[in-house]
């Protein structure tokens, strides 16, 4: 299996201008060469840059809404391609479409990435690790952001040679890992209007590069963040009866409310009460006023996440009540499941497989992790697929949003020809 296809001769720039006049050996595609033989040159002659793209990238990392300097990044490189970037009314973020003539009235595919990092702090030691404290790319979506703007640059020339019959909008997404996320705020904007399909990948350090994880239906789960604050008259630890048990509260609801949610709905919705965050009080001999719970509710399907959201107060204020404490419920639906079209995986198989071979594709299971994406196929027909970033024969990989998380570079030009394949083999 190839995975990176580097021309053998020298280019002579032709591509773009016309014919090579040079009479010399060019690595440029003819114009008789059919598409498939045309992306994998040009992702090859891109490749190097669009490494050292991702490296900047990776080095200068930014938080939801505020990646400014990334923006401007994929902006100017996008300018530089001859096309007409736009940015999103939050501040940052980019749309771009590909409206070549001979695509006019062919439903219009959409391909995302999402541009924020994570609040983490890197610990990989590579050459170009983030210079930003505290702060890093930990989940690829440098990577996401690479591979979208190396599709846009490939699709771009196939376009200047009449070779593009789709029209294709990239969506350079703010804020995914921030909820409320940059997803619903895109939408809002009209990134997906006249879009018929949506596709984005994910970097996956369980899968070795070159192979593409797959599934219909649910890939991702829902997610809900859950913060429940206690309060009551505090008091000394020696005259509790006069006071409210505030931290017996808490210890209560932190051990019951996920038994008791389980018992309630349908275990087959996977929900999940998981708490990450418990506080109250400051001295042993002091019961406190408040104190405070939070953690995330996830589920597996839409049906468990609405049951398991319709009962989450109700139970917690009867695991609450005996305490005789006020209890104030916050819950911020973050984002649904990701639910990929069967059809839209299909179109995914076909390009991983023209462009890797049919053993390329692996089945992937359903994440409980969140993921944005999801209200954007929730709005049209679309698909996400896991791209291979394990360099093959490792098993130490890190995880993601993990300090020590690193990629196989070589992944990128993969996610390149993948998502050019997908937009000029679709019908």
């Amino acid at each position: 299996m190839a995975i990176r296809d580097d021309p053998a001769s020298a280019r002579c720039g032709a591509w773009d201008d016309g014919p090579c006049q040079t009479g010399a050996v060019c690595s440029h595609v003819p114009d008789s060469a059919v598409d498939g033989e045309a992306v994998p040159v040009l992702t090859a002659e891109l490749e190097d840059t669009l490494i050292d793209f991702r490296r900047d990238l990776h080095a200068h990392p930014e938080l939801g809404f505020a990646e400014f300097r990334t923006t401007d990044r994929i902006v100017a490189a996008l300018r530089a391609e001859g096309l007409d970037p736009s940015v999103f009314a939050v501040g940052t973020g980019v749309r771009v479409d590909i409206d070549p003539p001979e695509a006019a009235g062919a439903p219009r595919i959409a391909l995302r990435a999402d541009i924020d990092a994570l609040p983490v702090t890197e610990r990989t030691g590579l050459p170009y690790a983030s210079t930003v404290p505290g702060m890093c790319h930990a989940c690829g979506h440098d990577v996401h952001t690479t591979v979208v703007l190396g599709t846009a640059r490939v699709l771009a020339r196939l376009a200047r040679r009449g070779r593009l019959r789709r029209p294709v909008r990239m969506i350079f997404q703010p804020s995914e890992e921030r909820q409320p996320g940059g997803a619903a705020k895109v939408i809002a904007e009209g990134a997906l209007d006249d879009v018929a399909e949506v596709f984005a990948l994910h970097c996956d350090p369980k899968l070795d590069l070159g192979r593409i994880g797959l599934k219909d239906g649910a890939l991702t789960s829902a997610t809900d963040l859950v913060t429940v604050r206690v309060t009551g008259p505090g008091g000394h630890t020696s005259r509790p009866h006069l006071s409210a048990d505030v931290v017996g509260a808490l210890s209560a609801l932190a051990l019951q409310t996920p038994l008791l949610l389980s018992r309630r709905v349908d275990p087959r919705g996977g929900v999940a009460l998981v708490w990450g965050r418990i506080n109250a009080g400051s001295a042993p001999n002091v019961i406190p006023g408040e104190g405070e719970l939070a953690g995330t509710l996830r589920a597996l399907d839409l049906a468990g996440w609405q049951a398991a959201g319709d009962l989450l107060d109700e139970v917690i204020r009867q695991v609450a009540a005996p305490f005789g404490v006020e209890v104030d419920v916050d819950v911020v639906r973050f984002v649904p499941p990701t639910v990929n079209d069967p059809a839209a995986v299909d179109r995914l198989r076909e390009a991983a497989t023209a462009i890797l071979g049919p053993e390329a594709c692996s089945p992937t299971g359903q994440s409980l992790g969140g993921e944005d994406f999801a209200w954007m196929t929730q709005r049209t027909t679309g698909a996400m697929a896991r791209l291979g970033v394990r360099t093959p024969g490792r098993t130490d990989f890190p995880d993601i949003h993990q300090g020590n998380f690193v990629v196989d570079e070589r992944a990128i030009a993969v996610g390149v020809r993948l998502l050019s394949q997908l937009v000029i083999g679709s019908p």
